[in-house]
């Protein structure tokens, strides 16, 4: 009984001593360091079955779904280019604005209340007079939103 306990508190010393590791170094570590300090957590947080061998370092175990997932290379991201920038041409570079409108927006549930808001609140607090193309441009931005 006494020697369990001894191992028991070997085992929580290493836990602790690998979680300040961690903790002290999380900022450089690498994939393959914080893949082998969370084996070494499973390896101590694993009951023992009576009989049961530990794997031999010939053998590599298969990767789980997580090792899988942060392997498969990523795509890259497709992002929408818009060649107007909305905020300069039409919010007289009002990156905040722009920004409240477009949140204001998203709050709208259809493509018609989105434009009586922009015809209505927004359009005279603004002179687009001579920007019907950017407003053109912007009014079709905004009914994709809607589409999709």
């Amino acid at each position: 009984m006494e020697e369990k306990k001894i191992i028991q508190n070997n085992a929580e010393q290493e836990l602790m001593s690998l979680a300040h590791e961690i903790l002290r170094s999380r900022n450089r570590m690498e994939l393959d360091h914080i893949h082998a300090k969370a084996s070494a957590i499973v390896a101590l947080t694993t009951p023992k079955i009576a009989g049961e061998t530990t794997p031999t370092a010939s053998k590599e175990p298969a990767p789980t779904e997580l090792e899988e997932a942060l392997l498969t290379p990523v795509l890259e991201a497709e992002f929408e280019t818009i060649s107007i920038d909305f905020t300069q041409h039409l919010f007289e570079g009002s990156n905040a604005d722009f920004q409240r409108v477009m949140s204001m927006l998203n709050s709208k549930e259809t493509l018609e209340d989105a434009q009586k808001f922009i015809e209505t609140q927004i359009q005279p607090d603004y002179d687009w007079t001579d920007k019907q193309k950017e407003f053109d441009a912007f009014m079709s931005h905004i009914e994709t939103l809607f589409d999709s």
